[in-house]
Parts: C-alpha cells; sequence; structure tokens
C-alpha cells in the first residue's frame, strides 16, 4: 500500500476510512525507498533521511534485524505549510526482538545513539527510543499503549498516523540512500 497523502490536518490519517479494518491503519508499513520518494522534497528533509538511513545501517552493522520503527513527528506531518518551518528531526522508535540481554548491552555501548535521545539527535537527527519487546509480555503491551497514544496525537490533540518500516532490509536501504544522494547531493 502507499503512503497516504495528507489529511485536511497536514498529516497522515490515523486510518483509511473503516478504523475496525487492520489493513486500514496506522502505522502503514512501507519501505525506506518509498519514504525517500515521497519525503525527501527539500534539502532538510533529505538531510534527516540521511540520518535515518545511516542510523539503520548502523543497527544493521551491529546485528540488529528483527523488529520495525516507527517514525512519527512533524517529518510526517505537512508542517512547511501548516509551520511555515521545515522539520527540525524524525520521531523514530525501534520495536525489537529476537535478542538476549549480553547482546543488548553491546550494542548499547557501541552505540550510544541508540539508547541516547540526545545523542541521536545529534549525530542523526532522530528524536530515537528503543523498546525491546521480548523483555518482557506486559511490559511490550504497555510500552506499546504509550508509543501509541504519543506518536498518534499532534501536540494540540489531532490524531494522526505514523510509518512503520521493518528492519533488516539493507537492499531497500541502499537504494533509498542511492535514491536520496540522486536527488540532494
Amino acid at each position: 500500500m502507499p503512503i497516504p497523502d495528507f489529511d485536511p490536518n497536514g498529516d497522515l490519517p490515523p486510518h483509511l476510512g473503516n478504523p475496525t479494518s487492520r489493513r486500514d491503519l496506522s502505522p502503514y508499513e512501507c519501505t525506506s525507498v518509498e519514504l525517500v520518494d515521497r519525503f525527501a522534497t527539500s534539502p532538510e528533509r533529505a538531510a534527516i533521511l540521511r540520518g535515518f538511513l545511516e542510523f539503520r545501517q548502523e543497527l544493521e552493522t551491529r546485528g540488529l534485524s528483527h523488529g520495525s520503527q516507527w517514525l512519527d513527528g512533524s517529518f510526517l506531518e505537512d508542517v512547511e505549510t501548516l509551520e511555515a518551518r521545515p522539520p527540525n528531526d524524525l520521531d523514530l522508535l525501534t520495536v525489537f526482538w529476537g535478542c538476549d540481554r549480553t547482546f543488548l548491552d553491546a550494542l548499547m555501548a557501541a552505540f550510544p545513539a541508540f539508547i541516547d535521545p540526545t545523542e541521536s539527535k545529534r549525530q542523526f537527527r532522530l528524536d530515537h527510543f528503543p523498546l525491546w519487546a521480548n523483555e518482557s509480555p506486559w511490559g511490550a503491551v504497555e510500552n506499546t499503549r504509550y508509543w501509541i497514544q504519543l506518536f498518534t496525537h499532534r501536540r494540540d490533540g489531532v490524531w494522526k498516523g505514523m510509518l512503520k518500516i521493518p528492519l533488516g532490509t539493507a537492499p531497500d536501504d541502499a537504494q533509498a540512500m542511492q535514491t536520496l544522494n540522486a536527488k540532494f547531493p
């Protein structure tokens, strides 16, 4: 399914007409190629996308490939029209599983931007948060509840949608980076 158009509020819609149909609900799954095709519309957006793709490459290099990332924030809004400014960053939640605590500790030690949103913003222009889904089933449910409520509402309370990109898609990410570099060298 293609990434939906902005709704009249300048956001991705929270659903595509039927909120009881799972396939019509946000987060909408897409590829990094589709993300670049849709949102690489300015140098500022290109810089954010480049950081996002570099972050994903770092995760791939370090062996984190089971899960997905939820994307949100003003990057997924028509903020240029709504607020007459470009987006500053991309809000990102990495939901992952299939690793043990030893792997996770090593990942956090070697890649501080994975666990520290200040560092992810500085290095990659991402407001990043990790959610280790196999730590505890109830913890995963509670964390998911929190992030869905946070990511599906603007600060003024308006409902909005988000995107989801699976981890472990290095060929797509490489193609997305090539497309991005061609559009914004």
